[in-house]
């Protein structure tokens, strides 16, 4: 009984090593060609497509200096933090709004593209600050901060 469990055994360990091969990559042999370490695709443009260098965009709107009004509806809600995407400005900086209701807040203004009379997009944390209702237009007062 003893032999039989001994010889189950060895035939079940040899059984497993039927997946190598002694020539194989996993016992240093030569056999299998060793697989080239994959690399970063390069996208090549669509046949047909022409491609040009892109010039940078110059801004359009100076820096926001002093008042003006726009109208705002609700931004992006996954996005957090207080701040206004407006085409007011051409860079990144901080403002303080003031809603109809005369309530005030300090966000950080965010340029998007389009006219200055455009409307903007406040975030929800802004909208919440200024107690405005999330799905209506506010008209609200743009000052330089500070």
């Amino acid at each position: 009984m003893r032999m039989t469990v001994i010889s189950l055994a060895s035939i079940s360990l040899l059984a497993a090593c039927n997946g190598i091969q002694l020539n194989s990559s996993i016992l240093n042999g030569s056999g299998v060609p060793v697989a080239a370490e994959p690399q970063d695709p390069v996208l090549q443009p669509a046949p047909g497509v022409d491609v040009a260098a892109a010039e940078p965009l110059a801004p359009s709107v100076p820096s926001f200096r002093g008042a003006a009004s726009t109208v705002a509806s609700l931004g992006d809600p996954s996005l957090p933090g207080m701040w206004m995407e407006t085409p007011l400005v051409a860079a990144e900086q901080q403002a303080l709004i003031r809603s109809s209701r005369n309530t005030q807040a300090v966000v950080t203004l965010k340029p998007i593209p389009g006219e200055a009379t455009g409307g903007s997009r406040l975030s929800i944390d802004a909208m919440r600050a200024l107690g405005l209702p999330l799905t209506e237009l506010a008209e609200v007062q743009v000052l330089p901060a500070g």
